[in-house]
């Protein structure tokens, strides 16, 4: 594991493993309560909860496809604990929908401190300002 990368690989593993401990509270707040939360939403956050946890051993590598699955998987998380967090059928999905977006707000930061392009550009950016310029007045 990249030693930059790590965090950002923490959060997206906890936030993976969140959201596929998240889905048996969604079953049993759509079985038993008006508001709940639909059947497609409820698949939804168990497809971002598998490839969020796929991503971040990408991430670990420093993958580029892996920081756009991660980010994707982010930012449709996001809106989802955003709609739990605003239509609250039960507390378990009230408070689970604020720490949700909370911590995914924080993985969408991390990840594009972290992203292997924009490190390429820094990197390209460091070693051409360090690169000794030729003498502009020189001549053979």
């Amino acid at each position: 594991m990249k030693p930059d990368y790590k965090l950002t690989t923490i959060l997206l593993v906890v936030l993976g493993i969140l959201d596929l401990v998240a889905i048996p509270f969604m079953i049993a707040a759509n079985h038993h309560t008006k508001g709940t939360p639909p059947v497609p939403a409820i698949i939804v956050v168990g497809v971002i909860a598998v490839a969020t946890l796929i991503s971040a051993r990408g991430v670990a590598r420093g993958l580029r496809w892996a920081f756009w699955v991660a980010m994707t998987a982010r930012i449709i998380d996001a809106l989802s604990n955003f709609l739990g967090l605003t239509n609250h059928p039960t507390p378990f999905t009230t408070v689970g929908g604020g720490v949700g977006l909370v911590l995914s707000i924080a993985a969408i930061v991390l990840l594009v401190l972290v992203n292997p392009r924009r490190a390429a550009r820094r990197a390209a950016a460091a070693s051409a300002a360090s690169a000794p310029s030729a003498p502009s007045g020189a001549s053979r």
